[in-house]
Formats: C-alpha cells, sequence, structure tokens
C-alpha cells in the first residue's frame, strides 16, 4: 500500500545554496514523488533577491515568515512584512528584494508539481523589468 503521506522532520530537510539565498526544501518532486505541491523555506541575507522571474506552469504562494520584503508583481511593488502573502499565477513575472537590516525569511508554495520541469525563466535583463530597480 503507498502511504499518501509524509512527515519531514528538521533534520530531514534538504538544504541548498543559490545565489547567496539558503533553500530548505520541505516537499519537491525529488523528494515527495505523492505530493502534487512544493514546499521551500527561503532565507535571504541582507541585500538578498531573488530577482525577476517567472514560473511559466506553476502557481506559487509566498508568505513571509520574518524581516521585510519588497515584493514586486509585473509593475506593482509592495512592501510585505510578517504575515503577509501573494499568490501568483503561472506565468507572472515577480521578484522578492530584502527590504530589511537583517535576514528575510519566507514560505514559497508552488504547484503543480508538474511544472517544475518547465522551470524558471529569468526576467531581469528585459525591459520593462530591467528599469524597475
Amino acid at each position: 500500500m503507498n502511504k499518501t503521506w509524509k512527515f519531514v522532520k528538521r533534520d530531514q530537510v534538504a538544504i541548498e545554496k543559490v545565489l547567496g539565498r539558503d533553500h530548505f526544501w520541505y516537499f519537491h518532486p525529488e523528494i515527495t514523488q505523492m505530493a502534487d505541491t512544493i514546499m521551500v523555506r527561503a532565507v535571504m541575507p541582507k541585500n538578498g533577491f531573488h530577482d525577476f522571474h517567472r514560473h511559466p506552469e506553476m502557481n506559487e504562494i509566498l508568505y513571509i515568515l520574518k524581516g521585510t520584503a519588497e515584493q514586486w508583481v509585473e509593475h506593482e511593488k509592495q512592501i510585505l512584512n510578517p504575515g503577509d502573502s501573494v499568490y501568483i499565477a503561472p506565468n507572472v513575472v515577480h521578484a522578492t528584494f530584502n527590504a530589511s537590516d537583517s535576514e528575510l525569511e519566507f514560505l514559497a508554495i508552488l504547484a503543480p508539481t508538474s511544472g517544475w520541469e518547465t522551470g524558471t525563466i529569468d526576467e531581469y535583463m528585459n525591459l520593462p523589468y530591467s528599469k524597475y530597480r
């Protein structure tokens, strides 16, 4: 019988360093094959960021745990604090910049996992995003 749940304890989390950010993968297609949702906790140092990009086939929810985020979605900018969140539909350009004097920590929840293969498309070099910051 295949289980349809999985507990992930703190010491089982896969840790990845990406462009100065730490990613703590709790649920991911390679870790939890039965899940159709990805969840990663991201920790950005002061002045850290994930520049303008899009996920062609996945939606994303960002939930701020600690610090302050300068969150862009297309041409709109908002400041997000702990407890704030944003939903981003597939193929929508977005960026997250640490606006804190310390670490920014947030959860990113993406779905469906089938969209993982199409990846993340960088847009920060393209207009109009290259002029926003």
